[in-house]
């Protein structure tokens, strides 16, 4: 046997191997090349939508308006869904009674956030334990103020009411924040 002959059969299948190899290269690069050289489907773009509600004009509303998306996709099986955890009211109060009600719910959902990004606002350092007595304190005196400004105008609807003791809880807040002296931690 030749050992120059199995030599020379290795090398002849290694050069075989090579010139497969370098053809796959090129096809590959002629893919990649037309690839890039075609153009990118056009992609869709939604700019932000607004609905103004306040500019429409309802004489008779009858039916179901669904507007967007669900949240995750799902079925509501009531529109109350949409507003669960967001200290949000499906309704306006139809009642004092119920203005009452939202309205300690309020106190409890959305007034220690509504602080806490005042403070970060206003550079102001409080206690949560001072924040908590402030709400209880102003927890005791919402039905005195829902009598007062009922008694104002007692031909005024209870979502009126609603929103004027909200508005004066995030009045009287602000204010005494921004009287408040020291760290307001006591």
């Amino acid at each position: 046997m030749n050992p120059y002959y199995s030599w020379q059969a290795w090398v002849d299948q290694m050069m075989k191997q090579m010139e497969q190899q370098q053809q796959m290269i090129d096809q590959l690069q002629k893919r990649i090349d037309q690839l890039q050289s075609t153009e990118p489907p056009a992609k869709t773009v939604i700019e932000k939508i607004e609905y103004h509600f306040d500019q429409l004009k309802i004489e008779t509303l009858e039916g179901t308006l669904q507007i967007g998306l669900t949240p995750g996709g799902g079925d509501l099986s009531d529109i109350g869904d949409l507003y669960n955890g967001q200290g949000q009211h499906p309704q306006l109060p139809q009642t004092d009674e119920q203005a009452l009600h939202f309205l300690h719910e309020y106190m409890v959902s959305d007034i220690p956030g509504w602080m806490n990004q005042y403070c970060r606002d206003h550079e102001r350092e409080i206690s949560n334990d001072h924040k908590e007595r402030m709400i209880a304190d102003i927890r005791k005196q919402l039905p005195q103020r829902l009598e007062y400004y009922r008694s104002e105008n007692p031909e005024s609807p209870p979502e009126k009411i609603f929103h004027q003791v909200k508005a004066e809880i995030q009045h009287s807040i602000a204010q005494y924040l921004d009287n408040l002296e020291g760290d307001g931690q006591g």
